[in-house]
């Protein structure tokens, strides 16, 4: 017996970790984090393999927590992704170090981590190459391109007489790097096909439509002489937005384009070695009197829940000599930048006094997604599952996107399931 169970991933954007057990054993797709960092303690199984589909955190923010809960669990995923999870695991770390001796009240973590298991994680790592099954006890591994960001992979696993596929976060038109979803590496009609659907409940332009967007968005602020600032994460997003106002820098010799982020400057050595973003400066931070300048800004985080984003919005979400581009189509619940987006303020922590900041920046928003929409998603699953014959389960989406795309799918013929937590599966 094959049983499927759903820790994470249900019902919301990210936080992903899904195990299949079989024969005394147990593999985890993905090991992740929610966006607010919270869940309940119940949500981590102990587990014997990790298979990691990719370097973003709400896919790998737990890992080291998966080892200290099991020395011995090994992990299976590219050598690119345990590259952007070491790095970002260790970044984690020193964050919680900076706020312990800084001012602001930490709150005990329960899954608090230290630099001995992110070692461990490093050492009981896989390297697993594309379309080269690794073996396992009672598992059958094997990873192709998912063309999300460098390194991401779709999940293959065999147990016994179950296929088992997942897509982890997949885009059909590919990342910066020229990589594509491999899916026709992926045998035909799985027993089951779990499937994200970040933007299952849209159909959204060509990515090429979407930085058209973002270049008029920016050019037109830089015209009016506005200031301006892009906060986006440090895999993929920033180095499309770079990309992106590489092309425009000529134009406006009177600004000082920066990259202010340590993070994309070590991502950047790891996954994006010939991406040429020359004519913009790359610093770990930004100059102290920046709003005092003509000034384009991009930085991390992208949610501005952290990082040098967090205080640069701050500081000019009241300035209407700003304009701020959100390059995200989705935006998690209590974040700054959707309070900003969609409320007209943001709040503001200073020790113990609690704060509204009014709008009155320029926002746009435009939609530079890795994560493919309804259309791609249904091409996904007509490609991985042409008989009609697997189960679909919706992971990694809102309630109303999934809805959305299993009404879809099931028009077609599909049977498509969206999994509550901790629901389990069974195979025989």
């Amino acid at each position: 017996m094959v049983k499927i169970k759903f820790y994470g991933g249900t019902e919301e954007v990210g936080n992903v970790r899904i195990t299949i057990e079989n024969a005394g054993k147990t593999l985890c797709l993905d090991y992740g984090t929610r966006h607010d960092g919270k869940d309940d303690d119940a949500a981590f199984p102990k587990v014997d393999y990790v298979a990691v589909s990719h370097g973003h955190l709400d896919h790998i923010g737990n890992l080291a927590y998966a080892t200290k809960l099991n020395k011995c669990t090994k992990f299976i995923g590219t050598t690119v992704t345990r590259k952007l999870s070491e790095y970002q695991l260790n970044d984690i770390l020193k964050i919680e170090e900076r706020r312990r001796r800084g001012n602001e009240p930490v709150q005990p973590n329960p899954r608090d981590f230290a630099l001995e298991d992110i070692l461990d994680v490093v050492k009981n790592w896989i390297p697993t190459e594309y379309n080269k099954p690794v073996t396992l006890d009672g598992f059958e591994v094997k990873l192709a391109n998912a063309g999300h960001i460098p390194g991401s992979s779709i999940i293959e696993v065999k147990s016994d007489k179950t296929r088992i596929v997942y897509t982890g976060d997949i885009n059909l038109e590919g990342n910066l790097n020229g990589d594509f979803p491999d899916l026709n590496a992926i045998e035909k009609n799985p027993t089951a096909l779990i499937i994200e659907s970040t933007y299952g409940g849209e159909e959204r332009d060509t990515i090429s439509k979407e930085e058209g967007k973002f270049i008029e968005y920016a050019e037109d602020a830089l015209r009016k002489g506005k200031n301006l600032f892009v906060p986006a994460f440090a895999i993929e997003r920033i180095q499309r937005v770079g990309y992106l106002l590489n092309r425009i820098r000529d134009a406006f010799p009177e600004y000082e384009f920066y990259i202010v982020s340590p993070s994309y400057m070590k991502v950047k050595d790891i996954a994006y070695g010939n991406l040429d973003l020359s004519k913009l400066t790359e610093s770990a931070r930004p100059p102290k009197d920046y709003r005092y300048r003509q000034s384009v800004m991009v930085s991390t985080s992208g949610f501005c829940t952290g990082g040098w984003s967090k205080k640069i919005l701050e500081d000019v979400i009241d300035n209407e000599n700003y304009t701020v581009i959100l390059p995200s189509g989705f935006l998690p619940e209590g974040s700054p930048v959707k309070d900003a987006a969609e409320k007209g303020y943001i709040e503001i922590a200073y020790k113990n006094i609690r704060y509204k900041k009014k709008v009155r920046a320029d926002i746009k928003r435009v939609k530079l997604s890795a994560h493919s929409d309804m259309k791609g998603l249904r091409k996904i699953v007509e490609t991985i599952a042409p008989a009609k014959t697997t189960e679909i389960y919706l992971v990694h989406g809102e309630p109303v996107s999934q809805q959305c795309l299993k009404t879809h799918l099931e028009s077609l013929g599909y049977k498509v399931k969206i999994p509550k937590k901790y629901e389990e599966v069974e195979y025989r």
